[in-house]
């Protein structure tokens, strides 16, 4: 009985967290109809891991201006002060 209530806790915070991420991305930039999950992260303060699972899962709506959503973007393309890409 408890997995159960567990379960449904879950259900109810990703719930949530699911219309979180849909308000956050009318307001972050869309590049090319394409959101950065950095930026996403940025909106929300939600961890990255945890945004990457809720936008993997089905029953997310996108705006009309957004194709998809770069889950790679958390990379950042910085360069070193010898001008050679950081790893």
């Amino acid at each position: 009985m408890d997995e159960e209530r567990l379960d449904g806790q879950l259900s109810r915070l990703k719930c949530g967290y699911r219309k979180a991420i849909e308000k956050a991305m009318e307001r972050v930039p869309v590049r090319n109809g394409v959101i950065a999950l950095r930026d996403l992260h940025l909106e929300t303060s939600l961890p990255m891991d945890l945004l990457a699972e809720i936008l993997k899962e089905d029953g997310l709506r996108l705006p009309p201006q957004v194709e998809r959503v770069d889950l790679n973007s958390s990379r950042t393309n910085r360069r070193k002060k010898d001008g050679r890409r950081r790893k």
